[in-house]
């Protein structure tokens, strides 16, 4: 679509940011909508009736109750996003690494020392948000 519709974007940062927005928004929209209907109906209402307004109710009673599986949402968009391949490496603008990208490129030359260090950094940052969200789960259990 990019190379046939717009030439001039091809190989760009904004077609490739395109791209990931296209692959990872229904990730994103998923995890929010399940998190909202979540969300009891009545508790709305109560606020309303107290005399907030629409946004006040947004902004004090769905926003908050929603939040955590909006957060879980984007780690897990991030996630996927941090090891995202083919997109990359077809729209990614020439010499653009990322990480994914770098594990690959040395596997393939069968240079495996060259990729165990952006291998164990996409180790580590995807491990990041699941030990932050299992600690603020433990501290919410107690």
């Amino acid at each position: 679509m990019g190379i046939r519709l717009t030439p001039m974007l091809y190989q760009t940062l904004a077609m490739l940011v395109f791209a990931y927005v296209v692959l990872f928004l229904p990730q994103a929209v998923g995890a929010v909508r399940g998190s909202l209907l979540q969300v009891n109906p009545n508790v709305e209402a109560a606020a309303r009736t107290l005399g907030s307004t629409r946004m006040a109710t947004l902004g004090r009673v769905t926003v908050p109750l929603a939040r955590r599986g909006a957060l879980a949402g984007g780690a897990l968009v991030f996630l996927t996003a941090l090891k995202e391949l083919p997109a990359t490496l077809l729209l990614a603008p020439t010499g653009f690494d990322t990480l994914a990208t770098r594990v690959w490129s040395a596997t393939a030359e069968a240079f495996f020392t060259r990729a165990a260090l952006p291998a164990l950094l996409l180790i580590l940052l995807g491990s990041v948000p699941l030990a932050v969200a299992m600690i603020r789960e433990r501290r919410e259990l107690r």
